[in-house]
């Protein structure tokens, strides 16, 4: 709508989806010897931000399909069994919000701290509309942690030294960081000392408590990119989530949940495809917290709050939305909290897999 600040029209969009990130909380009271992300949980309750959870269609892999559902708006409840970077990205100019954005004069890069070629993304990221895209050769002499993958803090340099250099062309910048430091196994044993423990049962869970060690050093590494982005001038929307729980023992999940996974109803099932969002912007939005809404949403949610105008299909998804809040690949959340099996019968359903569809194929979508 033209009442949105004209000068606001524009923001840099930086978007973050951080490896294997989510928050044990939601499964159960979790007792640790420290807080393990309390950036986030400070930013999500005091910032100026939009925050809660959002669902992925995945548990402890298959990054790409959420990094899919939330470029394209579309979900992979349609899609069951399939992925889409390796089965149907076939053709330049795929809708996604990287088509979009580029349409509208931004300059539009991926940056992922690992090869290239996983995922087929070296394909898929020109096609969708990226015009650069940075791997791990990209990256000179770069922080490993645990001897394996580049640190969140060198993926967010690397997001701030392309963002200066875009800057400097005058354009808005979309940057798109796909992370990689908290990717698993979480056997390595690395953090002997200073390790997040969970007091009580010491050694019994050594996978969960290299992984919440992990956390908290990717919540140490967030606010570097937001105070960076809180001193400069242009408008700048940060969008942040992890792609996915990750995998590791199943009995710290049960003894967390007080039950056995085969006990588990829909709704704790649902649980395990939880991931923390939040939405921060260096200008003021309408703050929020407690927002429900799924990986397939979120692209459309935060061009909504940070005063970006929609495509005919981000109004659609806007509109499931408020029928909708949530949806996973196999079951949807509706207002009232209630989990149910996905039926693609229900007519909402049916017109949007439709519309994806149509999304996903028709070569005459104009952006």
């Amino acid at each position: 709508s033209d009442t949105v600040d004209p000068n606001k029209k524009r923001p840099n969009v930086i978007a973050v989806i951080n490896e294997a990130f989510s928050d044990p909380q939601i499964l159960g009271d979790i007792e640790t010897n420290e807080d393990y992300m309390p950036f986030i949980h400070d930013l999500m309750k005091n910032g100026n931000c939009v925050s809660g959870t959002t669902y992925a269609s995945i548990v402890g892999g298959q990054t790409a399909n959420t990094e899919y559902e939330f470029l394209t708006g579309n979900s992979m409840a349609f899609l069951q069994g399939s992925i889409p970077y390796q089965q149907y990205i076939t053709r330049n100019g795929t809708y996604s919000i990287a088509q979009i954005l580029k349409t509208r004069g931004y300059h539009t890069m991926a940056i992922h701290p690992y090869d290239k070629r996983g995922y087929n993304r070296a394909q898929v990221y020109p096609k969708i509309g990226f015009e650069t895209f940075l791997d791990v050769s990209d990256f000179e002499n770069a922080e490993l942690i645990r001897d394996r993958y580049i640190s969140d803090r060198d993926s967010y340099k690397k997001v701030i030294e392309e963002f200066e250099k875009i800057r400097q062309s005058g354009q808005p910048a979309f940057i798109f960081n796909v992370t990689m430091q908290n990717h698993s196994g979480y056997d390595t044993g690395c953090f002997t000392e200073n390790a997040v423990r969970i007091p009580g049962d010491e050694g019994e869970f050594p996978n969960a408590e290299e992984y919440l060690t992990l956390i908290r050093e990717s919540d140490a590494a967030i606010p570097m990119l937001i105070d960076y982005f809180s001193k400069i001038e242009d408008p700048t929307v940060i969008v942040f989530f992890g792609d996915h729980q990750p995998m590791v023992e199943e009995s710290f999940y049960e003894t967390l949940a007080g039950k056995p996974l085969t006990e588990w109803t829909l709704a704790e099932a649902q649980s395990r495809y939880i991931v923390p969002f939040f939405i921060w912007a260096n200008y003021e939005i309408d703050a929020e917290e407690n927002v429900f809404t799924s990986a397939n949403f979120l692209s459309e949610l935060m061009f909504e709050k940070a005063g970006i105008k929609l495509l005919p299909y981000q109004e659609f998804l806007k509109s499931v939305r408020e029928e909708i809040p949530a949806m996973d690949g196999s079951s949807w959340r509706d207002a009232d909290g209630n989990w149910k099996v996905l039926d693609t019968s229900q007519p909402i359903l049916e017109e949007y897999w439709r519309l994806q569809y149509r999304n996903m194929f028709d070569k005459k979508i104009l952006y």
